[in-house]
């Protein structure tokens, strides 16, 4: 593990009790090792439910406040896409081990400078792509590292979201520039295929998108793209998060196809291998509900009655606890805190490596043009 010396105990902060957060801080509350937990958010209310919930040892709306404390040695910021900057630097001041949502930030620029922060004090810092802590994913990362299709000449892709995902993000930023299918949620999908490809970088990019369900509040429906890669390997990219909200998955669906020179690898990761049909509503987008003078976005509970189960990512409620990869996951990210164990998180190094090859993606969309990718993607400032 780079940057950090081996913990005896984990003192944590957890800044943004949404959804993520409050799983996460209820994982950390079982975890042994973590002894402190702090807790924030900018609607206080919200967080003192989160705090007395999992009995916190501190509560607050302020971010620096948390984040001086003594007792901390690692953050999880689960702050909202476009909150992140802030609570990340104040975090790299302090040299505190990080767990960061993706994406490291939505500007380019921002995302950069936080990077160039975290390699400048040696920071531990990993991001919140979950997937790679899906058995079926690990697997088949596992087979490649083992070279049982040769070596990769292509691979395609294909995700699709109900609008539930985009409506959310949409309302609660107020600059919708980079708030697009690709940078909000295909960057999923995308490290995905980078983490199976192996190292690789993009040379060239081609890529068309449609608007005709998000384009007035200045986004996008659905984008696909070629990728070339500096080792021959090409990659295709079909995105979409703009199926109807009674459309069965409830957050995420993929395909994936690999081919080698020895062999294939197809991954139906559709989740229609579990389905609920039921006279009784399944939970699907969100709603607005009041938490003391703010609203917050909570899942709504009324709006089909058709689910492919298992379809959220990070997993669902089982026994009044959360199982599925978020939990492997969050443990996972312990583990590695106290032992310095090599775990499958992605780095914020490719965390960021994402949000570029994403905003490239939308600028080619956008352009109509190929555009080619300079060796060093922090050379792709100067296109955004």
């Amino acid at each position: 593990m780079s940057g950090d010396k081996l913990r005896t105990s984990i003192g944590l902060a957890i800044i943004g009790c949404g959804d993520i957060g409050k799983a996460r801080a209820q994982f950390a509350r079982m975890y042994p090792a973590v002894e402190w937990i702090g807790v924030c958010d900018v609607n206080l209310d919200l967080a003192k439910l989160l705090a007395e919930e999992i009995h916190a040892d501190f509560v607050t709306n302020d971010a620096s406040e948390l984040l001086s404390r003594s007792e901390l040695n690692a953050v999880i910021i689960a702050t909202n896409e476009t909150a992140h900057f802030i609570p990340v630097s104040l975090a790299i001041e302090r040299n505190l081990s990080l767990f960061i949502e993706k994406p490291l930030a939505v500007e380019f620029k921002q995302s950069k400078e936080l990077l160039n922060k975290i390699m400048c004090h040696n920071i531990d810092a990993v991001m919140g792509y979950t997937q790679r802590f899906r058995q079926r994913f690990l697997i088949v990362k596992e087979k490649l590292v083992n070279n049982q299709i040769g070596a990769l000449t292509s691979i395609s892709a294909k995700g699709l979201l109900n609008r539930a995902i985009a409506n959310m993000v949409l309302s609660r930023a107020n600059d919708h520039t980079n708030i697009t299918p690709m940078v909000i949620s295909g960057t999923h999908m995308l490290d995905m295929c980078l983490w199976l490809a192996g190292e690789c970088k993009p040379k060239k990019i081609f890529a068309k998108s449609t608007d005709k369900v998000f384009g007035n509040a200045g986004s996008k429906d659905t984008t696909m793209a070629i990728v070339e890669f500096d080792n021959d390997i090409l990659l295709s990219v079909n995105h979409s998060w703009a199926a109807p909200e009674n459309w069965p998955g409830g957050v995420y669906g993929m395909q994936i196809g690999l081919i080698g020179t020895e062999g294939v690898i197809e991954i139906d990761d559709m989740h229609k291998d579990v389905i609920l049909a039921s006279n009784q509503h399944q939970p699907a987008g969100y709603k607005k509900k009041s938490i003391g003078k703010e609203d917050v976005l909570t899942i709504n509970h009324q709006s089909r009655n058709v689910d492919f189960l298992t379809s959220i990512p990070f997993g669902q409620r089982s026994q009044s606890e959360m199982w599925g990869p978020i939990r492997e996951e969050t443990f996972s990210w312990f583990h590695r805190l106290m032992t310095g164990a090599k775990t499958p998180h992605t780095t914020a190094k490719e965390g960021h490596e994402n949000l570029a090859i994403c905003l490239a993606i939308d600028l080619a969309a956008k352009t109509g043009s190929l555009i080619d990718i300079p060796a060093d993607l922090n050379d792709l400032e100067s296109y955004f």
